[in-house]
Parts: C-alpha cells; sequence; structure tokens
C-alpha cells in the first residue's frame, strides 16, 4: 500500500494510511503494530489509537520522526509529502520501502 508523510504542524510526524486501506490491512483487534523502517533493524512498534480508528489514520512515533530527520524529509511543499510502500509482512508487521529516494540520497536502495 502506498503511504505518504504526515507532520502535526508542531513536533510529531508519521505515516498517513490511505482510510479506504485500512479494513484492507489492519485488524481492530491489533493494540499495536510493529514496521521495520529502511537500514534499520529494529521495527518500530507504533500503536493503533482510537483516532487512528475513527478519521486519523496515522501511525505516529518519535523513530519516524527521528528516521525522517536522518533522511532530510521532515519539510516538504505543501500537500507533496513524502511517499512510500508498506508493505504488509503478517500479523500486524510491516516494512516500509522507498519508492523514489530522498533529495540528495541517490545511493539508498529503492
Amino acid at each position: 500500500m502506498i503511504v505518504s508523510g504526515w507532520y502535526d504542524g508542531h513536533s510529531t510526524y508519521g505515516l498517513r494510511i490511505l482510510e479506504a486501506d485500512i479494513s484492507l490491512y489492519f485488524r481492530p483487534e491489533w493494540e499495536t503494530v510493529s514496521v521495520y523502517l529502511p537500514d534499520q533493524k529494529e521495527p518500530v512498534v507504533i500503536p493503533l489509537t482510537t483516532s487512528f480508528w475513527e478519521g486519523s489514520p496515522e501511525l505516529r512515533s518519535p523513530r519516524i520522526k527521528s528516521f525522517f530527520v536522518q533522511y532530510d524529509l521532515e519539510q516538504w511543499e505543501k500537500k507533496q509529502p513524502p511517499k512510500f510502500e508498506l508493505v504488509p509482512l503478517g500479523e500486524g508487521v510491516f516494512r516500509l520501502e522507498w519508492i523514489t529516494p530522498p533529495r540528495g540520497q541517490s545511493t539508498l536502495p529503492l
């Protein structure tokens, strides 16, 4: 599924999921999901909050913010956030993959 970067305008970053993809790839019984970020060995464990299910479908985490900062992705033009593929691996585990390399990082894997 294609996801995009998300920023609340203050200090929280995350990944926005299309509402149509929520029922396809997420289960209400899951309290958390695990996401493997590019170039990181340990997954980010992210709680699925009530707001995730009620109109704010973002996976939010300080580690996602650190990932955006590491690859200079924390600022983008209005309505043009970075896009990624979030690959389901099963049972609430996902892998985030690059769709296109970030600016100035042409050596990163796609």
